[in-house]
Order: structure tokens, then C-alpha cells, then sequence
């Protein structure tokens, strides 16, 4: 009697220990949210041959600059990873830094990266998908160091990095641990030079706050060497 007493209770244990591990199933990788959101903001320029990524505050979308075929003030469509097309108007052209600015004519419907202030330390992990539209893997890369690119003569503090690339990735968003956009991807061997974004946050937060003007849509925002 008594043991199948202590063999119904330890039944009853097993089952609540049951519901308690179920109770706390272990949440999801952080690294694998943080890839599905890069994924996401990542954009494909129209038709397919660049990246860029959504910023800020959805309106805008940060790519390389040499991916841009058309004048400030033309039209540059992108597609979400989605299949999803978004028409916009490129605001500014920097070939010096080799940045581009694209404003949408609507909010795009992913979450936007904020882009980092500060540039990125030497040693740091950084995250790397590239295109969305062909298969890829992401990757954990690491900044190996800060210097001068021959293609970026104009740019001090080029970003070199672990990430392997393959040609129609550039303006690809390169990002820190906190999902902020530290670079776009530029060229060099495998791909592996990035452009940094640090200098464009006063840029983008004039086209933001001109979005709030009447009459801001007729305008070419911009600075440094916009529309060069």
C-alpha cells in the first residue's frame, strides 16, 4: 500500500516537473532574432545588382554609392527580402564616402537599424548577411582593423573585416552586436572592405526632421559630397 502511495507521488512529481520544463522552454538564440531582423531591413536595389538597408526611421534606406546609376532626385525602387517593392527617390549621392540615401515614398513596413555614431573598435564582432534575394549564410565577422582603401582615397578609416562577400553585395549592411549599421560593404578582395555610416547620422537626421516640413518630399537633401 504504502509503495503504491510513493509511486503514485512520484508520478505526480514527474508530471510537474514536466509542466515546469515546458513552463520555461528556453527562448529563442539571440544571435538568430538579430539575423532575421538584419535580414529584413536588408533591401535589394532595382533591378537586382546592390543592398542597402532600412534606417532610422523607415523612410530611408542607407546603400553604396556607386550602385546608384541615376541623378539625385530620380527614382531607385528596392525590394524586400519579402519580394515586396518599394519606390523612392534618391536623396543623396556621396562618392567620396562611397554612401547613398534613398527615401521611400511610403514607411517601410520592416523594422529600420539605427546607424551608429561612434565607429567600430578593432577586435570587435560584427554581424553579415548580404543579399536577401540568392541564398546566403549569415556571419559572425570580426573588424580586423582601420585604414586606408586605394578605391576610398577619401575615406581615413576604411573597415576591414573577416566578412566573405560575392560580387552585387555591395552597399550590404554591416552591423555590431547592438544592430546598429557600422559600415556598407564597399569591395576588396572577397568583398571584405566596408565603407563606414558614422558620418552619415547628421545627414540622415536632416532628411528625417525634413520630412516634417511642408513641401520636403520637392526637395534633394544632402551634405559634403552630395550628387557628386
Amino acid at each position: 500500500m504504502r509503495a503504491r502511495r510513493l509511486s503514485r507521488l512520484a508520478g505526480a512529481l514527474a508530471v510537474v516537473a514536466l509542466a515546469g520544463c515546458g513552463a520555461s522552454k528556453k527562448p529563442e538564440d539571440g544571435t538568430s532574432q538579430a539575423f532575421t531582423t538584419l535580414k529584413d531591413a536588408t533591401v535589394t536595389l532595382f533591378p537586382g545588382h546592390c543592398a542597402g538597408v532600412v534606417v532610422e526611421d523607415g523612410r530611408h534606406a542607407l546603400t553604396a554609392a556607386h550602385c546608384i546609376d541615376v541623378a539625385p532626385g530620380e527614382r531607385q525602387p528596392v525590394v524586400l527580402r519579402s519580394g515586396r517593392m518599394l519606390s523612392g527617390v534618391v536623396k543623396v549621392v556621396d562618392s567620396v564616402r562611397d554612401v547613398a540615401v534613398i527615401r521611400f515614398d511610403e514607411a517601410s513596413p520592416v523594422r529600420p537599424l539605427h546607424v551608429a555614431t561612434a565607429m567600430p573598435i578593432p577586435g570587435e564582432g560584427l554581424l553579415f548577411f548580404g543579399r536577401t534575394d540568392r541564398p546566403n549564410e549569415p556571419q559572425e565577422v570580426e573588424l580586423k582593423r582601420l585604414g586606408r582603401c586605394p578605391s576610398l582615397p577619401g575615406v581615413p578609416q576604411a573597415l576591414f573585416t573577416s566578412l566573405t562577400g560575392e560580387k552585387g553585395d555591395s552597399g550590404a549592411p554591416v552591423v555590431d552586436h547592438q544592430l546598429q549599421v557600422v559600415g556598407l560593404v564597399h569591395g576588396g578582395a572577397a568583398c571584405s572592405i566596408a565603407t563606414p555610416t558614422a558620418d552619415m547620422t547628421p545627414v540622415l537626421n536632416t532628411l528625417v526632421a525634413e520630412l516634417a516640413r511642408p513641401g520636403a518630399g520637392q526637395g534633394v537633401g544632402g551634405s559634403g559630397g552630395a550628387g557628386q
